[in-house]
């Protein structure tokens, strides 16, 4: 039951709103940590804010603990895209380029408050990243008690926390409250938390547990791998981090981003992810692309995670390293690909990357034939193809792939080969494309005390 005793939102409503958000983080009791409670606050935020029922701003001002809504504001990796896909209740399976719209709706919301109340001063930021772990109340709470130098309230404690201590719940697959605050802080706060690190053990469990979870700041993880006062736990908490194969992976790619062979020894790596895997067939195409032999071996499936398999076309496997060759700008390949793949790939956007290419290069008549060859029927068509045959128009194909991205982030960057990174602070541009036009989200970022009233 709500506070005003009337029904819980179901777990699978389609547009669930501020109300239900509220009901799921009552503010008289603290909101459980268990996984369950986890992953019903994670997917009711995301199918609210997906659906426009639930504004950014109220997002913000109602989710507890922090570290749930902090852990939407990075980019979903690879990882957390298959680890959450397989979960219930409905709403977390969702990718980066979904749910980019919405991450930087909320991004520009807490980087709104975070620059208004602690503008560059390293004593706030760091007071709040130290405290963030342990935080059990919301974003705004946690900015207004650092802020305004105030204990903090029965119900913002994490249970068995101490104040300060560093400690936080272990989310599934979650994101470090801290680290996110240290990914959004001005440059120079990561030297000030490392310098902090130097003579503070609760500094060095902090970095310890950001390790272990991420988001990962460079400085953060040269700090812990050879620093002064590295230690072993932050070594061991670095090698244990699901993340850290996939970000040396991405870290090759950026260091030779024209060597074809890295690119196809990441490209068949089994840490590699999709989207990694796009980058590499981009990065290919324009050094040349990948060898003949490479490619012959993907599109009959000879490769597996790896490894040379005979397994067929239609095995799972197979079909995973062959999707992202419909990144490709070459038509015979895209059109070879969607004549097997079509029916069964795990991604509209690679669907519309591979038709926007044969409309570019081939006109859109390829393209009816294969979504016509995909759903039987005119009338179950995809729109913008139906379009495009009203029109006789590519338009519509194109438009269609514009608004479902294959990556996000500025070309040649971590983040477009699908690091989970944060955009680097200032957020001037962001706040004023997201919360300067909106009124509800300019009075989250202007009143602070209204946020906990």
């Amino acid at each position: 039951m709500r506070d005003d005793g009337s029904a819980e939102p179901h777990p699978t409503k389609v547009r669930p709103d501020a109300r239900d958000l509220a009901a799921l983080c009552p503010r008289s009791r603290p909101v459980p940590l268990g996984g369950g409670a986890h992953f019903a606050r994670r997917a009711l935020v995301i199918r609210g804010l997906m659906a426009g029922s639930l504004d950014a701003a109220d997002a913000v001002l109602l989710t507890r603990p922090a570290a749930e809504l902090l852990g939407l504001l990075v980019p979903i990796d690879g990882l957390a895209e298959q680890y959450l896909g397989g979960r219930q209740p409905a709403g977390l399976a969702i990718t980066a380029s979904d749910f980019e719209t919405c991450r930087r709706a909320l991004l520009a919301v807490v980087a709104g408050i975070l620059d208004r109340w602690f503008g560059e001063d390293p004593e706030l930021w760091l007071a709040a990243i130290a405290r963030a772990g342990s935080w059990g109340g919301t974003v705004p709470a946690l900015i207004e008690s650092v802020a305004l130098h105030e204990d903090r309230g029965e119900y913002d404690r994490i249970p068995g926390h101490a104040k300060d201590e560093g400690r936080a719940p272990r989310w599934p697959r979650g994101i470090d409250a801290s680290a996110v605050l240290l990914a959004m802080a001005p440059p120079t706060l990561v030297d000030l938390f490392l310098d902090q690190c130097a003579s503070s053990e609760p500094s060095r469990g902090i970095l310890t547990r950001v390790m272990d979870r991420g988001p990962i700041v460079p400085k953060l993880v040269a700090y812990a791998l050879g620093g002064e006062k590295s230690t072993p736990a932050m070594l061991q908490a670095y090698f244990r981090n699901p993340g850290m194969l996939a970000a040396g992976l991405r870290e090759r790619v950026l260091r030779k981003p024209a060597d074809v062979e890295v690119l196809q020894e990441v490209y068949l790596d089994s840490a590699a992810d999709r989207t990694l895997r796009v980058g590499c067939v981009r990065r290919a195409e324009a050094a040349g692309g990948f060898e003949p032999g490479f490619r012959d071996g993907l599109v009959r499936g000879r490769f597996r995670d790896g490894s040379v398999s005979g397994g067929s076309v239609g095995d799972e496997d197979d079909t995973r390293l062959m999707e992202p060759l419909l990144a490709s700008g070459d038509p015979v390949l895209v059109h070879w690909l969607l004549k097997r793949l079509n029916s069964r790939l795990s991604l509209p956007a690679l669907r519309w990357a591979g038709y926007a290419t044969l409309a570019r290069t081939a006109g859109p008549e390829p393209v009816w034939a294969l979504e016509q060859e995909r759903v039987g029927r005119l009338e179950k068509m995809a729109g913008p193809v139906r379009a495009s045959m009203a029109d006789g128009d590519i338009a519509p194909i194109l438009a269609a792939a514009e608004a479902v991205p294959l990556t996000i982030g500025v070309p040649g960057t971590a983040m477009e080969l699908g690091a989970p990174m944060i955009e680097p602070w200032p957020y001037t541009d962001l706040i004023s494309e997201h919360v300067e036009g909106n009124p509800r989200r300019l009075k989250a970022v202007a009143l602070l005390r209204d946020w906990v009233d």
